[in-house]
This record gives C-alpha cells, structure tokens and sequence, in this order.
C-alpha cells in the first residue's frame, strides 16, 4: 500500500520538484511498518501543471438538470478512458497538504480538500485570491469586495465589525488571519493553496465551522533560484511580481518576493469623470532560513501590504438598453488597507523521530472603507468604517513518528486580539426631501473596541490495528474570554445612535470540537473515509448597531457549532492517469448568528428591531465530486462539481417584514449558496520540436446555479431584489514556453463570451431601491515570466 509521507524539513525540495523537475524522491509510510524511500521517474509532462485539484469553478445556471448531467459526465468518462496506455508511466502527480498538521499525500487524508499549486494558479490566472471563486465549486467570496466575505459548503460570512467573527480560517504559513479583510489581495510566492472543506475545529480551533482556507509559501533553500513575472490587459490593467532566493552561506538562505498590480477597473462613474472597481496593490515578503543542523530548521519572516482600490459598493439598477457599467455618483467609493506581520517558525527533530514545532506571530493593520450608501448622485447618506487590528499568537506542537500501528500530533495555542472600529455616517442634502432637513450636514459617530484572549490544547492520533484499517480520534479544548472595552458615541441628530459613553461588557466560553473516523484503504489507490465532527464560532457583540431599539433587543451573542458527518472515496486508477474523489456531507448548525426582525420594547412602547442574535438553524449537505484524467499524453481533462442544499431550517424574522408583520425564513437558501457548481477544464501540452519549447494551452468553464444575497428574498414585497440568476463564464489560455517554465508567455481571457452577470444584489440603505454590482465583463492580455 502507498501512503507518502514527506518530511517537513524536505518541503523545499517538493517546492523544485513541483516547478519542473523531472524525477523525484519520495519518503513514505509502508503498511510493514517503517519508512520506505522510492524514486520515481516522471516525465516532463507529468510536473507541467496535470495536477487534480486544480481546476476551478465559476458560475452559470442552465437547467437544474442539465448541469447535474453535464458535471456527472465526466464519471464514466474515467471508466470509458480504460482502453488508454494502461502502462504509460506519466501519471497525475502527487498532492501534498498539512491539513493534519504534518505533510501527507492528500489522498489518505480523510478531508475533503482541493489544492492549487503555483502551476496551476498561473495556469488559470489567478493572481488574487478571490480569483478562485470560479474555480472552487465549494468556495465562495460572494460579491469579492475588501470586506472579505468567504463562505464553504453555502456557509458564508465576514468579520463585519469588531465584535463578530468570520466563519472561515485563514491561515498562511500556519498563521492565522484573525479579520476577513486581512485577506492577501495578491498571491506572492505562494507555493499552494488548500481549500478545507467542512469544519476544522479539531486542529485549527474557533471561528472555522465553514472550513479553513490554507495557504503556503514557497520557502528559502540552498539552491539559488526565483521567478519573474510581467503581465497587461484592458481595463488599464498591468502587474509585475519577482521572487529571489539566494544562500548566504551553507546554511543560512534568503528570499525576497514583491509585486505591484494595477487597473483602473471597469465601471465608470460619469458625474465625477472617473472609473472604479479598480486595484492598485503592492506587497512584498522577506523570509530568512536558518538551518544549523539537519534536525533544526528556523524561518523569520516578514511581508507588507498596502493597497489602494477604488472599490465599487454597488450601483441602482440600469435602465434597460443604457451603458450597465456607466453610474452617476456624488461620491468616490474607495478602500485603502495597510497589514503587515512577522512570524518566527522554528521546527526540531528530537530523539525517536518526534518532531516540534513552534510558530511565534504577530500581525497588525487597518483598513479605511468610504462609499455612498445611495449610490445615486444625491447625497443622502455617505458610511465610513475604519478597522484596526492588532493580534499575537504562539503555536507549539509535537507530531510523532509514523510507525506501523500508529501516530499523533499534539499541541497548545495561545491567541490574542484587539479589534478598534470607527462608524460614521454622514447626513447628505437629499434628506430633506424626505422632511429630514435638521439632520443635513450632521454626523453620527461610533467608536468600539473589543478584544478575545483564548488558549487552547488539541490532538488527533490515529491507530492501524491492521494494514487495512485506520481509525482516528482527536479533540480540542478552548477557552476564551472577550471583552467589549468601549462604545462611545456621537450622534448631535439623536436619529442613528442613543447617546453612549464607554459601555462596556465582557463574557467567557469553553469549547470541546471533536473528530472521530476512520480510513479504510481497501487497495494502493483507494480510500474510503468516515468522519464525524465539530466546529464552533465565537460569540461577541453587534457594535455597528447603537440604536435604542438595538439594545433594546440586546448586543451581545452567543457562540454557533456545528456538527458534521462526512463519508467519502479517494482514489486513483488507469495507473495514476485517473483520480476521482467523492465525498457526501451533512452539517447541522445550532445557534446560528443572524440578523433578524423583532418586536422589542422601547420607553414603554413596542418597536420593530434588527438584531443579531442566535436565532438560526441551518442544515448544510451536499456532494462534491472531483475528477482529473490523462485520457492521451500531454492532455489533463479535470471536473470539479458540487451539490449543495444549505438552507435555514428555522429562521424567524428573517424574511423582512410586510407592514408591521415580521416574516420568518424558514427553508431558506442561505446567501451565496447555488445549489450546483461545477468547473470543467481542458489543458494540453506539447513540444514544438524535440528539446525545442512548448506549445500550452488551456480552456475552462465554469457554472452556477442561482442564488440570493439575503433571506429577504422570501418577502412577497422586496423580495426579487436579492435574488441573483445563475450563470456560466469561459476562460482561456495559450502560450509558448520551455519545459521547467525557464521563460513562457502567454495570451489569456476570462469572462472570453463578456457575459453579464450578477455578483451581488441588495437594496439600499434609506430609500430601499434595487441595487446590484455587475462582475467584470470580458478581461484580455498577455504575460510573460521566467524562472532561474
């Protein structure tokens, strides 16, 4: 049986093999106990990008039927390629992912888990994360803004203030990202990113009960090497990004990364003459090695960020037959954010095989958003929010030997934080038409400030009692403590906020997330799974909201969970020319942190009232299906498809309200989540000549079915106002290169049919008229790189 376990401390050189080298070691586990080291000869071909779990997912919705069966096409595809060169040796090469906290083949872990290496990110264009939306059928970044919305499995959220917590983890390098907005806008460096689906609970901690999203860094070796790259498309867009890597001795390395993007984006706002929904991103990383002995390997590192967009909120809806991504506004929205951080990770191997790791890191940064709550060019309302935050964490794990009969990871995590919001709204002209004349040039501000302090021990070990069977156990212990330190306030209206002067409050939770399961490899190249497990996100309070009826209602929530089962197939046939996974889930939340509708007493009289409290139940399930295939030499055809049902199963007040009655929302779709996804893809490589460059080539298609951006859409009223059609884009690539990437340029399309779709799409704030944001139409242009 093969089941390859690679040394951390070899991570360096998994990086070199990954970007074209042609043959390759292996250390991996034997059933018969012990490790066993193999070489395996690949082809060119096989590191050239043919890679499973790489191919992505965008959004369409033909028929329900339709997609279903254009997705489960590809099964017996697998089976129809039998009759291809069984005994060709170019196979699909392997994953590796420290979803368990040590370096595996992401086929024996029993995760369902999709990968993008640095190949397959360049393949498909992806320069920033939110870029992986169409080709993630599980993973959504709603309507992509600064915010950073991201939801798995249907389950989608954003830290939105500073006392309310995102649903899914982000962790680069093995640190973890506290506020959604400190998501990475470029991908530098990056050696790869892992999607984890479903709840992390177990090794990753709180605020993961939608999944984690893991990202890792292409790290400094003793080898000189780097990359450079230089790309430029419409919409004024252009992008240069170089990595360096040099040893300063014989054992200490160096690495130097930076990129600069820009575009001046694809709306245009015609009463102030400029455009908008464009970047303008820098961000640079610097990480020193230090390797005294082969059983010490240190890593400082350091990055910056700093990025200046002229981010779209949305816009009214076009009149049908006018230009839809020309709008007339008072006001410039923008997003300017600054996060920056460094992390000492240090990794000891220890007598018997044991091998620890500590992580020590800090990260701060802020981020500034302004936009025009109307949209339209009179000023009615105009939001800012300014965020900061500061946080420190410590990891210290041990992970044991993987032996015949068993092994385990073990470990303590300290975590602390300070999240500091500033509110303001801005009380334009147009409200006295509205007979809100006295409030016209008076501001409301909103000063918060909360902080968590946690500290937790997990493990997980797994034991074989034979070859065959694999059973899995693991828990996590976590306490927290928060404190809201202040809400001040400063309303001269009296009409957004209630007078307040540093309210404070503060509470304590423990939370045991535990896992369970059990692999049965039944064959070299198959795995079934099983896995029952528990995830939870953290309570806190909603300090965007001051009004007297809001704390009325009450501020302050409580922590959700989750509890989820999954079962699944890994495997890989037609000698490693084929790989499917397939993997069923069910996710039941209790406790779900919503806004909803209700009727609250105020001075003696009962009012109408939002408030997020913990009101929700929502059921997530679903398949999800991932096929790679080498059916011809040179040609990877890959599927990604998921069946999502995430609906709230109870949800009162959810629907809005219809006059003075509150509706609930009770099976619901939940926001952001279309029931089928898939990404389909073709990608095709050949030399020109023999030993002369190559010819690539690659061709996806992605489609969703609809959606909606809030329950609202339940309300007979409003409700056609938050619901999103489904659609589907293309994108394309083709390029002329040298095996190994030593130099390739490329012409590349996304959106290449200039679909119009929608990515979001609300009502706004005071005059409740329909708004929507386009995504971007038909992008071009070409890029060259080169490795050394």
């Amino acid at each position: 049986m093969r089941s390859i376990l690679f040394a951390q401390r070899n991570e360096h050189a998994i990086g070199r093999a990954r970007q074209g080298v042609t043959s390759r070691t292996l250390h991996g586990y034997s059933p018969a106990g012990g490790l066993v080291r193999a070489d395996r000869k690949c082809g060119a071909m096989g590191f050239q990008g043919k890679r499973y779990g790489s191919r992505p997912a965008t959004q369409r919705q033909p028929r329900t039927a339709r997609l279903a069966a254009l997705a489960m096409a590809l099964l017996p595809a697998a089976a129809a390629a039998e009759a291809v060169g069984e005994g060709a040796g170019n196979g699909l090469p392997d994953i590796v992912v420290s979803a368990q906290k040590r370096s595996e083949n992401v086929q024996r872990v029993p995760i369902s888990i999709q990968s993008f290496d640095s190949q397959a990110l360049d393949r498909l264009g992806a320069g920033q994360l939110t870029d992986l939306d169409a080709m993630a059928p599980s993973l959504s970044f709603g309507d992509g803004n600064e915010q950073g919305r991201t939801g798995i499995r249907g389950i989608i959220d954003y830290s939105r203030n500073a006392g309310y917590d995102s649903r899914v983890g982000l962790y680069v390098d093995g640190v973890y990202y506290s506020r959604s907005w400190m998501t990475p806008l470029t991908l530098l460096g990056i050696r790869q990113v892992d999607v984890l689906r479903g709840p992390q609970g177990t090794l990753f901690g709180k605020n993961t009960d939608a999944g984690v999203l893991s990202i890792t860094t292409i790290q400094p070796s003793a080898q000189p090497n780097g990359e450079i790259k230089a790309e430029v498309g419409n919409f004024g867009y252009w992008r240069v990004a170089g990595r360096g890597n040099a040893p300063l001795g014989p054992k200490v390395s160096l690495q130097l990364a930076g990129s600069h993007a820009e575009s001046t984006g694809y709306y245009r706002n015609v009463l102030l003459g400029k455009h908008n929904s464009g970047v303008n991103a820098d961000m640079i990383r610097a990480q020193l090695r230090f390797q005294p002995s082969d059983d010490l390997d240190v890593t400082l590192a350091a990055d910056y960020a700093a990025d200046d967009n002229s981010t779209l909120h949305y816009t009214y809806v076009p009149p049908a037959g006018t230009d839809p991504f020309a709008f007339a506004s008072y006001w410039d929205d923008r997003a300017t954010r600054r996060t920056g951080g460094a992390s000492l990770t240090v990794r000891k191997d220890v007598a018997g095989g044991f091998q620890i790791t500590s992580i020590t890191a800090y990260r701060s940064g802020h981020q500034f958003l302004y936009f025009n709550n109307e949209t339209g060019p009179v000023p009615y309302l105009t939001t800012g929010l300014i965020q900061y935050a500061d946080q420190f964490s410590q990891e210290v794990r041990i992970a044991s030997p993987r032996t015949e009969n068993h092994d385990f990871v073990a470990g303590l995590y300290y975590f602390w934080g300070n999240n500091k919001d500033r509110q303001s709204l801005a009380a334009g002209s147009g409200l006295g038409a509205l007979g809100l004349g006295g409030l016209v040039g008076k501001a409301s501000l909103t000063r918060t400030s909360v902080s968590t302090g946690s500290v937790a021990g997990f493990f997980q070990a797994s034991f074989r009692p034979v070859p065959m069977i694999e059973l899995f156990v693991g828990a996590r212990l976590t306490y927290e403590r928060k404190k809201l330190n202040d809400i001040t306030t400063n309303d001269p209206t009296g009409f957004i906020a209630i007078p307040i002067t540093g309210y404070r409050d503060r509470f304590s939770d423990s939370f045991l997330t535990p896992k369970g399961g059990i692999n049965l490899h039944l064959g070299p190249d198959l795995v079934l799974f099983g896995t029952i497990g528990r995830g939870v996100k953290s309570g806190g309070w909603n300090v965007e909201g001051t009004t007297a009826s809001t704390f009325a209602a009450g501020i302050r929530f409580r922590p959700e969970t989750v509890t989820s089962y999954e079962a699944g197939l890994k495997s890989e046939f037609l000698d490693r020319r084929a790989r499917l996974n397939i993997t069923g889930f069910y996710q039941r939340f209790e406790d779900f942190q919503v806004f909803t509708f209700v009727n609250t007493v105020v001075a003696g009289r009962t009012v109408q009232a939002t408030s997020l409290s913990n009101v929700g139940k929502v059921t997530s399930k679903g398949v999800e299906i991932d096929l790679a295939l080498i059916p011809v030499e040179g040609l990877t055809l890959s599927g990604n498809y998921t069946y999502n049902k995430s609906a709230y199963d109870h949800y009162p007040g959810g629907g809005g309200m219809v006059g003075t009655t509150i509706l609930d929302a009770d099976g619901v779709q939940t926001p952001y989540a279309p029931t089928h996804k898939a990404y389909l893809a073709a990608d095709y490589e050949t030399p020109l000549a023999k030993g002369g460059p190559l010819l690539f080539a690659h061709v996806g298609y992605s489609v969703q079915s609809s959606e909606n951006f809030d329950p609202k859409v339940v309300n007979p009223t409003v409700g056609s106002a938050y619901f999103i059609k489904g659609y589907g884009l293309a994108d394309a690539r083709l390029g002329i290169g040298f095996a190994g990437g030593r130099w390739r340029a490329s012409l590349w399309s996304r959106n290449l049919f200039d679909k119009r779709y929608v990515r979001f799409a609300t009502r706004t704030v005071l005059l409740r008229a329909p708004a929507i944001l386009y995504g971007e139409p038909r992008s071009y242009g070409v890029t060259l790189s080169a490795t050394f």
